[in-house]
């Protein structure tokens, strides 16, 4: 009872070290970096249609000036649920955020102890969190550059590691569950951490399978990506089938997004703000690490037998070197490793494992610092301290703070802007080559009289005339439809990328639907049967251990 009192107590003080990370979120206002606008700029017109009864919308309908774009169809949606849910429990956008922010944050490390609770002491998990919570990187992510989908991964994939631990140990089937949920959540959060994740995954996998259970675990391992990858099929499903349709970075690439264009201490990288702030945040990753990598050589040298720990260390090391151009022959087969575009997104793997690695060299530290401190050690230890100097003041200070205010005339102001280019549909313009004509519908001499315009759903009538061709103040994309009278009318993409309808001669009443094939469906009813399994299976096992409690019990009491 004892020890199970000191493990509540050390989740209780990792929790309240988290919130105090991101007390100046609370105070001072939510992080205006880069990708702020974007993150808002989906989540609004997201939270529409859920309103609207659309829980998974196609057609993001108010950007481009009303053109719209398809990029709900492509950006995975995990971080805007639970974005969206914060919203409808708080009532506003700007506490919503604020809200999401805090709870990211204390589930990362909240999942870190998860995972290192497993095979060190609860004061050593309690560290790994803590650790985890202010690494240079990952706490940049938010503060800086408002990479808020990859963080939210970020809190995801301490429980991937976890779930793996465990099922190398165990391999019971609620574990199993555990990592296809997490898995699945990753899938649907970022997808550049899901890359990443699952090499990381199956380096530490590989590392800590007992080859006596070599299969059995590796088929329970399978089983779990393969529940997870069902789970996610909703989204996943339509994004491969439909790439293709959109211009991404193949059309018109841009070198910012080469990844042989980004590794981080390159003289070949591109000279910009973000590279150079990235080698700042690895400088400051390598003194944060640095109490860990020499554990790791003693661990090495004197052949400790510690496989977890020796695991994670082998992902710390690996991850950063993925990020360097040592790496590059990986890169070039290694398959959808360089869709990842930045080479140093790895530090995001680096900062979970390395802050186990280092809360494991605590005690060791301690043990030096208590014996015979050299100048090495005193380097070391400065070294780790001003990483966290790092963190306080160019993370955290140096951050532009969003009030209430600012925040909530930023949400207003982005909604209806242009999209990011590689979200357009293959045939699109950008916006400031568009044929802006006036209306929503331009069917040249003759009349059109809107009658409803919704998202993706539009209904209009257009007078008799000789046949001609309707412009509609949309994108064409493939999944749009339009029918008059029952028949259906053949659409096409005008040179700038607007649907063109061909008209009939006589007066039609004319709906422009945004279809989805049956295999939406057949998707949608996979990641239900899936998540349903996933709750079933945890279901079962809390079920039995109460069961099994209860029964403890009432033996104790008849004696």
């Amino acid at each position: 009872m004892n020890t199970i009192l000191k493990a509540d107590r050390r989740v209780l003080i990792l929790t309240g070290m988290t919130i105090a990370v991101v007390l100046p979120i609370i105070f001072f206002g939510v992080p205006n970096g880069a990708d702020l606008p974007n993150h808002l700029r989906f989540v609004q017109p997201f939270y529409d249609s859920i309103r609207g009864g659309n829980w998974h919308p196609g057609w993001l309908a108010e950007s481009n000036d009303g053109f719209g774009d398809p990029r709900f169809r492509f950006y995975p949606p995990g971080f805007y649920y639970l974005w969206i849910a914060a919203r409808v429990l708080t009532g506003n956008w700007y506490a919503g955020s604020v809200v999401t922010l805090v709870f990211l944050s204390v589930a990362g490390a909240l999942g870190t102890y998860f995972w290192v609770r497993a095979f060190c002491t609860a004061r050593t998990a309690m560290w790994a969190g803590i650790l985890y919570a202010v690494a240079p990187f990952h706490l940049s992510e938010l503060y800086q550059g408002s990479l808020l989908a990859e963080y939210a991964a970020g809190a995801v994939l301490p429980f991937a590691f976890a779930f793996t631990e465990r099922i190398c140990r165990d391999r019971k089937l609620v574990d199993v569950a555990g990592l296809a949920a997490s898995f699945a959540l990753l899938v649907l959060t970022h997808l550049p951490l899901t890359v990443l994740g699952s090499i990381s995954l199956a380096i530490y996998a590989l590392l800590r399978i007992e080859y006596k259970t070599f299969l059995p675990t590796v088929a329970r391992l399978a089983m779990a990506i393969a529940v997870g990858l069902a789970a996610s099929s909703f989204y996943w499903t339509t994004m491969l089938a439909e790439l293709h349709w959109i211009k991404g970075n193949t059309a018109e690439p841009n070198p910012y997004y080469d990844y042989r264009l980004n590794f981080l201490f390159s003289p070949s990288a591109l000279a910009n703000r973000n590279t150079w702030y990235a080698n700042l945040v690895a400088l400051a990753m390598i003194a944060f690490l640095l109490p860990g990598l020499v554990l790791v050589r003693r661990l090495v040298r004197d052949r400790v037998n510690n496989k977890e720990l020796i695991a994670a260390a082998t992902a710390t090391v690996t991850s950063f070197i993925f990020a360097t151009a040592v790496s590059r022959p990986l890169w070039a087969v290694i398959p959808k490793l360089s869709e990842v575009q930045f080479p140093w997104r790895w530090l995001a793997i680096t900062s979970l494992c390395g802050s186990v690695v280092v809360a494991a060299s605590l005690s060791k530290w301690i043990e030096i610092f208590r014996a015979h401190v050299r100048p090495r050690d005193m380097a070391i230890a400065f070294a780790f301290l001003l990483s966290l100097g790092f963190v306080v003041s160019q993370v955290i200070i140096n951050c532009d703070y969003l009030s209430r205010a600012r925040f909530e005339t930023m949400a207003r102001d982005v909604r209806g802007g242009p999209s990011f280019k590689d979200w357009l549909p293959v045939n699109a313009r950008s916006l400031l080559n568009l044929n802006l004509t006036p209306g929503k519908v331009d069917a040249g001499s003759r009349s059109v009289t809107v009658d409803s315009w919704e998202g993706e759903r539009r209904q209009f009538k257009v007078a008799a005339g000789p046949e001609a061709t309707a412009r509609v103040r949309t994108y064409y994309y493939p999944r749009w439809k339009a029918t008059a009278n029952g028949q259906t009318l053949a659409t096409r993409a005008a040179d700038d990328g607007a649907i063109l309808i061909s008209l009939p001669p006589a007066s039609a009443d004319i709906t422009l639907t945004f279809q989805e094939p049956a295999r939406v469906r057949y998707a949608e009813v996979l990641s239900l049967l899936a998540w349903l399994a996933i709750t079933a299976a945890v279901v079962s096992r809390f079920a039995l251990s109460t069961q099994i409690s209860h029964h403890l019990l009432v033996a104790a009491n008849s004696r």
